[in-house]
């Protein structure tokens, strides 16, 4: 996933955990324990970690599934300010057919090997968008004949799909991380009102 949208995922629903964090106020964070806060911090990181290794730009095109012998396996980097990510691509030849110049961010088996790469068949299912950064974008890539058969890899483009997870992991993980942070300054807030309170 582009570190851009990444990033707007993350503010997604960073943003509204720290709105909700602040507004419970100290006496109430008081309350809650330490373990809460680990457990929070660790769901963000592992829920935010899967999301964003299984699921790409979310996308409403066409899904196209096309069969046909892989050849001319490249790698390239697209670079956004101090970030990059590496793009694989490669030509897919169905039988009868035009060349497609596919590219993903699945990472493939072998790929760099061309003694074992080139003429093996895949079915590879991509998306028909031509406004996407990458063209032709394989989310599902299963590997039909030579080395590794049988091997299947894909990426989540669904709208509502494992994108969704990135706000959701944000959101444990600024709530965890921001409890432990303030929990010892909430524990003498919450002292100090209680002692305001009994004088």
């Amino acid at each position: 996933m582009d570190f851009t949208l990444h990033m707007e995922c993350c503010l997604l629903g960073g943003g509204p955990a720290l709105a909700i964090f602040f507004a419970l106020g100290a006496k109430r964070r008081a309350w809650i324990p330490p373990l809460a806060w680990w457990l929070s911090l660790i769901l963000g990181v592992v829920i935010g970690g899967y999301a964003m290794f299984h699921s790409t730009m979310p996308s409403f095109s066409t899904r196209i599934t096309a069969v046909g012998r892989a050849y001319d396996y490249v790698e390239r980097e697209i670079r956004t300010g101090y970030h990059h990510n590496t793009i694989y691509g490669f030509q897919l030849v169905p039988e009868g057919g035009q060349p497609i110049h596919i590219e993903t961010e699945i990472i493939l088996l072998d790929a760099a090997k061309p003694a074992i790469f080139n003429g093996r068949i895949l079915r590879v299912v991509y998306l028909a968008d031509s406004k996407r950064i990458l063209k032709n974008e394989a989310i599902e890539i299963e590997v039909l004949s030579g080395e590794h058969t049988g091997s299947h890899r894909s990426i989540d483009a669904r709208p509502l799909g494992a994108w969704l997870g990135i706000p959701v992991g944000a959101a444990f993980l600024i709530f965890g991380f921001f409890g432990l942070k303030y929990m010892e300054n909430d524990a003498i807030a919450a002292a100090a009102d209680d002692d305001d309170t009994a004088t």
